[in-house]
């Protein structure tokens, strides 16, 4: 009964807000039903947050005491309890920005920038090092993508021609590429969602 009971609940809650949303001609009821779970949800992952950042703390706490990558562990701490005090005293004061606005703009968002260009770099130097091991198509397409991408960045020396060739020959591949990825986890999401829905896969009683 202890995995018959989640699973026949999960297969049930399941089927409600499926059909509530396939079928909007049944009863009020139904789609009032669905608006509970959905809120039931909504809550439960609000715990599930809170439950995971306090097992994040713990799990780092914990290496911090067997001296297991301690300056790692510390700043992490350290940045996590910073992060939680300044949104918590945002949110009594009712600021919708502030000083974590201020941190996000002048702190995360240079180091992601930097991030990102220093990604472009090393795939270009990774991808050259490929070409040396191993020539082909495929291959010199990557390089030269690279090239493009890294030669495109902000700091760019050689005007804006490389712009166009990488808005002409790049951006339509990589776009068609990401539509396909996109496609592909939708079905995949469908694909598991329904194996749930009929008892096919049992993640809850795992």
């Amino acid at each position: 009964m202890k995995r018959v009971i989640p699973i026949a609940v999960t297969i049930s809650i399941g089927l409600i807000v499926l059909v509530s949303l396939l079928l909007p001609a049944l009863p009020p009821v139904v789609h009032q039903a669905r608006q509970v779970v959905v809120q039931w949800a909504v809550v439960l992952a609000a715990f599930a947050l809170v439950l995971g950042w306090i097992n994040l703390m713990v799990v780092h706490f914990r290496r911090f005491q067997s001296r297991q990558n301690m300056i790692y562990s510390l700043v992490l701490i350290i940045a996590a309890g910073i992060t939680l005090a300044l949104w918590i005293a945002s949110m009594a004061a009712g600021e919708s920005s502030g000083v974590l606005r201020t941190i996000f703009d002048r702190v995360i968002a240079p180091f992601q920038t930097a991030l990102g260009a220093l990604l472009a770099l090393v795939l270009a130097v990774a991808g050259f090092r490929a070409l040396r091991v191993r020539r082909s198509l495929g291959m010199l397409l990557f390089v030269l993508t690279a090239i493009v991408v890294v030669l495109t960045q902000p700091l760019n020396l050689l005007g804006s021609g490389l712009d166009t060739i990488r808005e002409t020959l790049i951006d339509p591949i990589t776009t068609g590429s990401l539509r396909g990825v996109l496609l592909g986890v939708a079905l995949g999401s469908i694909a598991m969602g329904l194996r749930v829905l009929i008892g096919a896969d049992r993640p809850q009683s795992d």
